[in-house]
């Protein structure tokens, strides 16, 4: 009798596998979308007001920190794909068959832009208001110089697909794609230079913070840099399911969301561990922070919110 009391007690104080405070805290909740699509993209001008973009031309907003959502008018039934404000008006919304959306006016209304492309484009992001970038399908990389209104294809020598850009200054930016792929530019854009991953799993999302930065992709590979995208170190993570997006909240702390999982590092992305969260199963596509806030969304509508 006493031996079973103290099995059962000691599986009473184990802890969840891989969760370690103080990063661990009950902090992500559910929050209704309002809608079933699939939502594959998010970005927060405040803590209070977001865009969260997907399937069949969905664009949802909130104006209350995601505790309610409503849709707007984006005028075609095409995946959208990824969004970026680059200030509380303007935006640039991505997707199938090249589409690129534009507004000014907190997405009152949504223009379609000239892309240049036909192939899909999964990704969007801008380092100001003018210089951005956006990639896909294709080894597709697109520049504008002007906020979105024009946009100039980049060549990269590659036809695999990248899903991941992030722009670290107006001049240098470092892409993600599949079989390991990882190219980077110190000209804005005018050339690119493959550099090595060590890996060939495919990689979806990359982030930075400085000159820190994290990628990710499936089979829970993740890759971290400290110098600006140069090199790569394959970071220590047992959690093996599929990651799909990647975003710093912190200088040092980073989080990476996908199938069933929310994962969070305190050191610039070289070691993984759950971070706490009502249990899913389903795939978030998208992870987003603002001033402290956070918001992870993916499919059938599933939408999380971070509040520390």
């Amino acid at each position: 009798m006493m031996y079973t009391l103290l099995i059962i007690f000691q599986i009473l104080i184990i802890p969840k596998l891989d969760c370690n405070p103080p990063i661990c805290e009950a902090k992500w909740s559910l929050q209704p979308s309002g809608t079933s699509q699939v939502l594959l993209g998010l970005s927060f001008t405040s803590q209070k007001k977001g865009y969260a973009v997907g399937t069949e031309g969905t664009i949802r907003v909130t104006e209350d920190a995601g505790k309610t959502w409503i849709s707007q008018v984006s005028g075609t039934s095409d995946f959208l794909r990824d969004v970026h404000f680059s200030d509380a008006l303007t935006g640039t919304i991505v997707g199938q068959s090249g589409l690129i959306l534009r507004t000014t006016d907190g997405g009152q209304n949504w223009i379609r832009q000239n892309s240049g492309t036909t192939e899909h484009l999964v990704h969007v992001h801008f380092y100001n208001n003018k210089v951005g970038m956006a990639s896909g399908q294709g080894g597709i990389i697109l520049k504008t110089n002007d906020g979105g209104l024009t946009w100039i294809k980049q060549t990269t020598h590659t036809l695999v697909e990248i899903p991941g850009v992030y722009m670290i200054s107006e001049n240098v930016a470092v892409a993600v794609g599949f079989n390991g792929l990882i190219l980077r530019t110190d000209d804005g854009g005018s050339t690119w230079k493959v550099k090595s991953s060590s890996i060939v799993n495919d990689l979806r999302s990359v982030s930075f913070s400085g000159n820190s930065g994290v990628a990710v992709g499936i089979g829970g590979k993740i890759l971290y840099s400290n110098d600006a995208g140069q090199t790569w170190t394959v970071a220590s993570n047992s959690i093996e399911v599929d990651l799909y997006a990647v975003q710093f909240l912190k200088t040092n702390q980073v989080f990476t969301v996908g199938t069933g999982q929310i994962l969070v590092s305190a050191d610039l992305g070289k070691t993984w561990s759950s971070s706490s969260s009502p249990a899913f199963g389903e795939d978030l596509y998208a992870v987003a922070f603002n001033s402290g806030m956070g918001w992870a969304a993916g499919q059938n509508g599933l939408l999380f919110t971070y509040n520390p």
